[in-house]
């Protein structure tokens, strides 16, 4: 899970100016975020300081990396969070989640 944020005002400002003028489909975007060593899987953005991507990888490197070619780190700052366990009530299966835990180390 990556947290981003704008390095200031004005960086966010043009970050985000071009998005309500954007003709982009959301498949259009899946395709757009999806590199050789990273996916970007989902995306929440408002109009804060702010603003939250799940990636998919095999490295948080890979994805820094990927986000550093793509001229991104030029706007935002990102801290990457490891996801042990995810639920998406859209897509409930039945198995059991917390399976994902074991072995985890609780130091």
């Amino acid at each position: 899970m990556a947290i981003h944020t704008y390095h200031d005002e004005k960086t966010k400002n043009e970050f985000l100016s071009d998005m309500p003028t954007t003709e982009r489909t959301d498949v259009e975007w899946k395709e757009i975020y999806t590199f050789e060593k990273c996916q970007c899987k989902a995306t929440w953005v408002g109009t804060d300081d702010f603003f939250f991507c799940q990636w998919e990888a095999e490295t948080q490197e890979d994805i820094l990396a990927t986000l550093t070619e793509r001229g991104f780190d030029e706007y935002i700052f990102t801290a990457l969070y490891p996801i042990i366990m995810h639920i998406d009530s859209n897509q409930v299966t039945g198995r059991n989640p917390y399976k994902d835990f074991i072995g985890w180390d609780t130091k």
